[in-house]
């Protein structure tokens, strides 16, 4: 298990759970991931096991964040259905714990040591390749985590991987099921086909200003133009303020002493050890022996290096001559890093015994973190410095602009007093491709009673971070048929498209209608200039055919066992017509696929249907758990 932790710590464990943890926790916000506190309430009770209320809420606001990360720019919270939210993220948490319970029955558990292991190669937590304590508290506070915390997700993660993985690792497919498998996958067919393309005959179709005209009368509802308004508006824009924002040196050169002043250097140890296991295949009197021994040629002159390379059973730092990386404190458990940290630089520890074994520890150096130079900070400290004025300005012109424009009967005064710009749009509705006015935040309240009717200025509107808008309506106009001349050359375009298609259509069923009388195909085609093309052993994966064509293809049946089969004729989704004639079908047996396929479609039947018996599994362990939510 321990290799295999130590596998996943490079595959799809760690972009999962890492990934969740510092990406996305990070991104929600320390604010809401907050330890909890004993005795507090609880929103469900799993078999006599509180869950609560702060990591209900803290996977609540999780959730809702990702939803509107993945709406993108348009996210509205008012779009979420809150209670089926709630309603979801509370049976998630019910179902974890649920199945961490029924992985504590069976006695599954992760060594400290794993975890420990499993931490140390997160390449997150590295710099410039070799781990780091100082990173890894920096990504964990960022996060509102410690290492404690981090840990125990970790533990639930990979106790509930385990017993997933042993049911759908148990589940298997019978040769029956993996031949007729291969059977449907790989059937073949020979088949010949034309294909009449509509673009070939858009210069053969003439469309007149009269036909434009008809269609235009038969079908003014789809050219209809919606409600829509005039408006004036003031952005307020952040950026604009920190461009115009100077900062002087000497104030970057206080802040610098400042920050220098309490800057506290990290204390980093740079180490290696030695480890003899404690275990069911060696008893403590014989770890303590051996690692004597290894101690004894220590002091006899022997290379750490090598004696770690030769005897210690830490076998991923045993490769790099016990090398352990540089860390600080909080990384190792509590006995090993209190000797690692009375130590020098240089010296060796005598034997110490953690819940692993025996371990010699030796500190290769000793890092003190210090301040980087003032010209190495300057441009960090002069940018911190002018976003916290510009931020400041922000808020109070934000502020003011609210202020003006809520008492204010236009944008002038506004405009006037805090020397912004007053921009105008015409024709915006819901249709609007502009930028700010497609905010879903703005479209709520465009043609609001209150902005159109009683001609009021509308709130303060965060587009986002860095920028608000408030907006009035000038002018407001009613649904309308947009007029012929604005919509001609699209009518146009597509009375060409329509009638190039039928054109092509019409070609297609003449070209049908011949080969199915009994003409031979290649004769028919260089007769009509079309190009008749005869295919074998086709597959339904062959990317070199229209996957339109494919999909008919395999949808057909052989008429009966002549060669003279036929033909279908149907139009294709971009407008062309295409004809095929099936001749035969081809079936793929097991002995035409090699060894390494029929593993490959072996393992997916396999995973699938593991998959589906944990989904099961899962469904039947709720429905028996005693619970009740509060």
């Amino acid at each position: 298990m321990l290799q295999d932790i130590r596998k996943s710590s490079q595959g799809p464990v760690a972009k999962v759970v890492v990934g969740l943890i510092i990406v996305t926790f990070a991104l929600f916000g320390a604010e809401s991931i907050v330890g909890s506190i004993g005795g507090e309430p609880e929103v469900a009770i799993v078999n006599g096991e509180g869950i609560e209320e702060s990591k209900f809420n803290r996977a609540l606001e999780g959730r809702r964040r990702q939803i509107l990360s993945q709406m993108g720019e348009r996210a509205d919270p008012d779009l979420i259905d809150a209670s089926l939210l709630r309603s979801s993220v509370l049976n998630g948490l019910i179902n974890d714990e649920i199945m961490m319970q029924e992985a504590d029955e069976k006695g599954l558990f992760v060594p400290e040591e794993a975890l420990e292991e499993y931490i140390r190669a997160v390449e997150q937590f590295k710099v410039d390749g070799v781990f780091s304590n100082q990173r890894l508290q920096m990504v964990l506070r960022n996060a509102g985590m410690t290492l404690q915390s981090y840990k125990e997700s970790l533990m639930s993660q990979f106790m509930i991987d385990q017993s997933r993985a042993g049911l759908t690792a148990s589940a298997f497919v019978l040769d029956a099921e993996q031949s007729e498998l291969v059977s449907i996958d790989r059937q073949t067919r020979d088949f010949g086909y034309a294909t009449v393309s509509s673009s070939d005959y858009v210069e053969s179709v003439t469309i007149t200003d009269a036909n434009v005209e008809a269609y235009y009368s038969e079908n003014k509802s789809a050219y209809k133009k919606p409600e829509n308004v005039d408006v004036s508006f003031i952005v307020l824009d952040k950026s604009d303020l920190l461009s115009a924002i100077e900062v002087d040196e000497a104030e970057v050169a206080q802040l610098y002493e400042v920050e220098k002043e309490s800057f506290e250097g990290d204390e980093e140890r740079v180490a290696s050890h030695i480890l003899v296991k404690i275990d069911q295949d060696k008893e403590e009197s014989q770890a303590l022996a051996e690692i004597t021994t290894i101690n004894e040629r220590l002091s006899a002159g022997e290379s750490f290096e090598s004696l770690a390379k030769e005897l210690s059973e830490d076998d991923e730092s045993a490769k790099n001559g016990g090398s352990l990386g540089r860390s600080g404190k909080g990384v190792y458990v509590s006995d090993f890093e209190a000797a690692l940290f009375s130590l020098k630089a240089g010296e060796t520890s005598a034997p110490v015994k953690t819940e692993f074994g025996y371990h010699l520890i030796k500190v290769d150096d000793i890092v003190i973190n210090e301040i980087p130079e003032y010209a190495e900070m300057k441009g960090g400290l002069e940018l911190q410095i002018k976003n916290g004025l510009a931020d400041k300005k922000y808020a109070e012109l934000t502020e003011q602009l609210a202020d003006i424009t809520y008492s204010s009967s236009d944008l002038a005064e506004a405009s006037e007093e805090l020397s912004l710009k007053v921009n105008t749009l015409a024709g915006v509705s819901s249709l609007t491709e502009n930028e700010m006015f497609s905010n879903i935040k703005i479209q709520r309240i465009l043609l609001s009673d209150e902005l159109v009717k009683e001609k009021n200025n509308s709130e303060i509107i965060e587009l986002d971070d860095s920028r608000s808008l408030v907006f009035r309506v000038d002018a407001f106009h009613q649904e309308s048929i947009l007029p012929l001349v604005e919509v001609a050359n699209t009518i146009r375009r597509q009375l060409e498209k329509n009638k190039s298609a039928e054109f092509a259509a019409s070609v297609g069923e003449a070209f049908l209608s011949r080969i199915n009388g009994g003409e031979a195909p290649v004769a028919v085609s260089e007769d009509m200039g079309l190009n008749w093309v005869s295919k074998k052993s086709v597959k339904r994966d062959d990317s070199s055919i229209d996957r339109g064509v494919i999909k008919r293809l395999f949808s057909l049946k052989l008429a009966h066992e002549s060669e003279d089969q036929v033909a279908v004729g149907f139009e294709m989704t971009n407008g062309g017509y295409s004809i095929l004639r099936l001749s035969a079908l081809g079936d793929s047996k097991d002995e035409d696929v090699t060894p390494v396929e029929l593993f490959s479609i072996g393992s997916m039947l396999s995973k699938n249907f593991g998959s589906a018996d944990y989904r099961n599994y899962q469904d039947a362990m709720f429905d028996e758990a005693e619970i009740e939510k509060l």
